[in-house]
C-alpha cells in the first residue's frame, strides 16, 4: 500500500509547527493528556519527548488500552517487548537516512525539506502484533494531525505551569474536547478533566466453547494442587504478509509438576483468543484431567478465558513470568536469531 500524498499535508505542517515550538523545553514525557477525534471520538493519549536530549517528538497512545500500556511502561512493568504490545501514534524527528523511501518520496512530493540531525519527521503507527510502519490511512492522518495541533495549543497553555497537567484525582486527564459551532462550520474547542472510557472485552472464551463441551470438562478429574502454565507470546521474527508485516504468536502450555511441554501451537493473529480456547479444550480432553489452577501469561488471556476456566471450577492466576514459558522462548528466539 502506497502511503498517501495530500492527505498528509496538514500532519508534515503540524509536525513543523510542533518542532519550532520545542515544547519537550518544558513538559517532561510524564505530562500526559488527551485529544478526542472529532470523526471517531476515540481519545488519544499524548505524550511530548525530547527533555532527555535524546530524541524528539510525541507519542499519541490510542484508547484506554493504549493509555494502559503507556501507565506500565512509566512504572516499568513491562515483561513484553513494547513493540509487539504498544498502541500509539510516534512522531518523532530523525536523521536522513532514516526514512524509508516512501517516506522521503512522500516529503519531496509535498516539497518539504530539511537539513541536520533530528530534522526529518516521521510518522509511524504501532498497532500491537504489527510491525511498526508509517501511517497508511487517511482517517489516521487526520487524526493525528489534530492531536499534533492540539498539542501545540496544550502545551501554550500549560507553559507557565507545566504542572498542572497533574491531577488531584487520579482516574483524570485534561482532554481536549471538540464540540460543533452553533452554525456547524467550525469546531470549537474545550480542555476537560475526563475519566477514560472502561475497557470493553467483547470475545471470551465462553462464546467459543458450547455447553454440551463444558459438561465434558466438568467431568474430568481434577487432581489438588496440580497446574498447568499457559503462555501466549509474540516471536520476534516478523512474517512478510503482503499489507503488513506482522509477529507471530505462539501459544505454550507447561506442565511444571513433570518438567513437560505438553502443547505448543502458533495462533491465528485474528482469532489467537479464539484458538487459545479450543486448543486448551482439546488439551484436556486428551489428557483426561483437568488441573486445578491454571497460571497464564497476561491479564487480557486470563479475561478471556476466565468464564470458560470458572465453569470447569479451575482456579485463574496470571504471573509476571512464566519459568518454563521463558525458557522455551529463549530458547526458541536464539534458534530464530
Amino acid at each position: 500500500m502506497k502511503l498517501l500524498i495530500e492527505e498528509a499535508r496538514p500532519l508534515y505542517e503540524a509536525a513543523n509547527r510542533f518542532k519550532q515550538q520545542a515544547s519537550w523545553q518544558w513538559l517532561s514525557n510524564s505530562h500526559t493528556f488527551g485529544v478526542q477525534d472529532p470523526e471517531s471520538g476515540q481519545i488519544g493519549y499524548c505524550t511530548v519527548m525530547g527533555n532527555g536530549g535524546e530524541m524528539y517528538g510525541m507519542a499519541v497512545y490510542l484508547g484506554t488500552e493504549g493509555l494502559n500500556t503507556l501507565a506500565n511502561l512509566m512504572q516499568g512493568n513491562v515483561t513484553e517487548d513494547p513493540v509487539f504490545t504498544q498502541h500509539c501514534f510516534l512522531l518523532s524527528f530523525d536523521n536522513r537516512d532514516e526514512l524509508s523511501p516512501q517516506e522521503y518520496k512522500q516529503l519531496k512530493a509535498l516539497g518539504f525539506s530539511y537539513r541536520g540531525r533530528n530534522a526529518w519527521p516521521t510518522f509511524h503507527l504501532y498497532e500491537p502484533g504489527y510491525v511498526p510502519g508509517p501511517v497508511r490511512k487517511a482517517a489516521d492522518l487526520r487524526f493525528f494531525a489534530t492531536c499534533v495541533e492540539q498539542a501545540i495549543e496544550m502545551a501554550s497553555a500549560v507553559r507557565s505551569d507545566p504542572d498542572q497537567l497533574f491531577p488531584t484525582d487520579e482516574r483524570l486527564f485534561l482532554t481536549r474536547v471538540p464540540e460543533l459551532s452553533s452554525d456547524g462550520q467550525a469546531l470549537i474547542w474545550s480542555s476537560q478533566w475526563l475519566e477514560p472510557q472502561p475497557i470493553v472485552v467483547n470475545e471470551t472464551a465462553s462464546m467459543f466453547i458450547d455447553e454440551f463441551q463444558q459438561a465434558r470438562l466438568r467431568k474430568l478429574p481434577c487432581p489438588s494442587e496440580s497446574f498447568w502454565e499457559f503462555g501466549l507470546s509474540y516471536l520476534p521474527t516478523p512474517i512478510d504478509d503482503k499489507e503488513r508485516p506482522y509477529f507471530p504468536q505462539i501459544i505454550i502450555i507447561t506442565e511444571p509438576a513433570s518438567g513437560m511441554i505438553i502443547h505448543s501451537a502458533i495462533a491465528e493473529q485474528k482469532r489467537s483468543m479464539q484458538q487459545c480456547a479450543e486448543e486448551l479444550v482439546d488439551l484436556l480432553l486428551k489428557r483426561g484431567y483437568r488441573p486445578s489452577q491454571l497460571i497464564l501469561s497476561r491479564p487480557e488471556l486470563a479475561q478471556a478465558l476466565l468464564p470458560l476456566l470458572t465453569s470447569i471450577d479451575i482456579e485463574v492466576y496470571t504471573a509476571d513470568q512464566l519459568p518454563m514459558v521463558e525458557d522455551v522462548l529463549q530458547e526458541m528466539s536464539q534458534f530464530l536469531h
